[in-house]
């Protein structure tokens, strides 16, 4: 009947789920989207009534709302159904398709505005829990100043309080420029950038220091919807300081460090210089005795070896300082001039095997001491690390814009701890010291910063089955825009 009398009125199309059965009407509220119950006082096994407390007890509160319609028009029935939460009361006898209808919109009406009521009520909650979480943030971190159009101060925060040192009191609803004349300056940042925002209603940020109160502050200014701003603070004053203290060390350093260029290039290059230059003249000498003239030969061995030192030295502290390694470009032949490396380092090797392949056009734009410097290391490191019965193997190679230089020798491998590090200064291949003396463990590092210089690469490959090889690429010409510089 009550199907039969909704499909009559025609405003709304219904779908009925029917059951006869408690449990299954229990399990059908909670299965399905019922948006109502018609509910008959008189149901098998209990009333109306304990369907009720039995639907509020497991669903805690009455949803899907509920019409209930019974056979009695008793009153006392009625006051305790709707006391119990349905949504109406109608008597069998007294229905009409038209009462069925309008108890039954009025039951999802209403439910509705319930929905949308606590809907509302719980995002009020939500933003008001947010804005209470935010403005205690706030009160614990950034300090906080809203101003309005003719930048009258609005709100201050317990932040604001402590690092402007002055109470809300003596703040709140005074123009801002009143109470903090210092920032006032037409000059200041925050006066064109407060004014900026205000103006182009645009976010701003940026950092000032604020003598009145010896502090540094990072700014952050955003509109507000009314015409206003809002500008929060942090003091970065401790940052500030570090930096500072960071930046006049590093002056302390880069000032020694020149004062060590000067020193070096000057101070001790000169007496090595008039050592070298006494020693080549009294080697041309004919009456030299044989020992004297050995201990000549070790004093121009030193002072060739004392003059890499203060060269690498001097490297060393350009490439630290920022200043780069310094080139004289000049047009030369690659392979020639490792002929002439080579052999100058078997005068130190004598009994040594190095051998040369040579192989494509040689010729490009490169410092001619700088690279020889680079065969001269990888050579004699190769030398020094290597089987003294085992040959190093040098190979020079044209290959298109480029020339290909490298250096091979056999023995044990460079440790893969080592490889990863091998290019930084004051480190070697291996972990023996260097017991002639020669080297200080600038080599490879200095040899990274020419080949880096001359806009190349460098590599190492070391196994312990095919041994260490060095591989260094130079490109043949500098890119325009170094040409004009070196």
């Amino acid at each position: 009947m009550f199907r039969t009398y909704l499909e009559q009125t025609g405003e709304y199309t219904f779908r009925f789920l029917e059951e006869d059965d408690v449990d299954k009407a229990f399990e059908l509220c909670a299965r399905e989207q019922v948006d109502c119950v018609l509910l008959d006082y008189e149901l098998p096994g209990l009333s109306g009534l304990d369907f009720l407390r039995r639907l509020r007890a497991e669903e805690g509160y009455l949803r899907p709302p509920v019409v209930m319609v019974t056979g009695r028009g008793n009153e006392r029935i009625a006051v305790e159904a709707l006391m119990s939460g349905v949504s109406d009361y109608l008597v069998k006898s007294e229905v009409t398709p038209e009462s069925l209808f309008r108890a039954v919109r009025n039951a999802v009406e209403k439910e509705d505005i319930r929905k949308r009521f606590t809907e509302q009520r719980t995002r009020a909650g939500l933003a008001e829990e947010r804005l209470q979480l935010v403005l205690e943030v706030l009160n614990h971190g950034d300090a906080l100043v809203v101003l309005d159009k003719d930048f009258r101060v609005l709100f201050v925060n317990s932040s604001q309080e402590r690092l402007s040192g002055r109470p809300r009191t003596q703040i709140l609803d005074r123009n801002f420029w009143e109470v903090w004349p210092a920032a006032a300056e037409p000059s200041s940042k925050f006066w064109i950038e407060y004014h900026r925002a205000m103006r182009e209603r645009v976010p701003v940020h940026f950092e000032e220091y604020y003598p009145p109160r010896d502090l540094w502050v990072d700014v952050s200014v955003y509109p507000t919807r009314d015409g206003g701003i809002a500008v929060f603070y942090r003091d970065i004053s401790e940052k500030k300081r570090s930096e500072e203290l960071a930046r006049a060390e590093e002056r302390r350093r880069t000032d020694f460090e020149q004062q060590l260029i000067g020193i070096v290039s000057h101070d001790l290059r000169n007496p090595i210089t008039a050592i070298s230059l006494g020693v080549a003249s009294l080697l041309r000498r004919e009456d030299l005795a044989e020992r004297a003239l050995k201990t000549l030969v070790r004093i121009q061995s030193s002072a060739e070896r004392a003059s890499r030192m203060v060269r690498d030295l001097l490297d060393f502290t350009k490439a630290r300082l920022g200043g780069g390694i310094s080139l004289y470009r000049m047009p030369m032949e690659l392979h020639h001039l490792t002929r002439s490396v080579v052999e100058e380092t078997r005068m130190s090797f004598p009994e040594r095997e190095v051998r040369i392949e040579a192989t494509g056009d040689g010729q490009g734009e490169w410092d001619s001491d700088r690279v020889a410097q680079i065969l001269t290391n990888l050579i004699t490191n190769a030398l020094k690390y290597s089987p003294p019965e085992t040959p190093v193997l040098v190979r020079t190679l044209g290959d298109g814009e480029s020339v290909v230089l490298e250096v091979h020798n056999q023995g044990l491998p460079i440790p893969l701890a080592v490889l990863s590090h091998l290019f930084e200064p004051m480190r070697r291949g291996t972990s023996q010291a260097d017991s002639a003396g020669r080297s200080i463990g600038l080599g490879l590092f200095i040899v990274d910063h020419i080949v880096r210089a001359h806009g190349g690469t460098i590599d190492v490959r070391s196994t312990a089955s095919d041994g260490t090889t060095f591989g260094v690429r130079l490109p043949r010409k500098p890119p325009e825009h170094t040409r004009l510089r070196n």
